[in-house]
């Protein structure tokens, strides 16, 4: 898909106020059709718990901003990019844009037991305990070689992001090699 077919998932008048992870998430969930396939899966869309994934919390949309003039880096910072710079802002697209009510949380950590403990907490239960339902996992990630006049040590410029639904039914070990496949995606990041 060409770069240009991409930026048509996201509106012209959004695609300037998101960061770099939240387009490239709301692009993949739009071409990937993610209402559709949560439906097929008996899921409601509307209530489905997301889990995103992501270290370096946004830099690439402020990194332009940031100057070593601490003023000229302050008028920078206008509201889109002051709300922008969390980990949590493609979680908060996804929900928002997407009328989801569901539990939505992210998690910035590489360790393994942790995001497949995050995953599982957000099962709904049934009264025995067992899990219903689907989890929408992802990960999403754009780093800038630069952040203001400083070079991130190392760091060529990357974005890259995968979503996984992830089932009651999912064995822990396919769990696992989901979340394996997604955290592969840090293998190309030289930080």
């Amino acid at each position: 898909m060409s770069r240009r077919s991409f930026d048509g998932l996201i509106s012209r008048r959004q695609r300037g106020k998101l960061s770099t992870g939240a387009r490239i998430a709301g692009g993949m969930y739009s071409h990937f059709g993610l209402t559709a396939l949560l439906e097929e899966l008996g899921a409601d869309p509307k209530d489905t718990p997301i889990v995103i994934y992501n270290r370096y919390a946004n830099w690439d949309y402020v990194a332009d901003s940031m100057c070593k003039d601490q003023r000229m880096t302050l008028d920078g910072v206008n509201n889109y990019v002051a709300t922008a710079w969390f980990p949590a802002t493609v979680q908060g697209y996804l929900t928002i844009v997407n009328g989801n009510k569901g539990e939505a949380i992210t998690i910035a950590s590489k360790d393994r037991g942790l995001r497949a403990a995050a995953a599982d907490s957000l099962f709904k239960r049934d009264a025995s305990g067992a899990r219903r339902g689907v989890v929408l996992v992802g990960t999403f990630e754009a780093i800038p070689a630069k952040i203001g006049p400083i070079s991130v040590d190392r760091a060529l410029s990357c974005a890259f992001g995968a979503f996984s639904l992830v089932t009651a039914e999912s064995t822990e070990e396919q769990i696992e090699t989901a979340l394996d496949a997604h955290q592969e995606l840090y293998s190309h990041v030289a930080i």
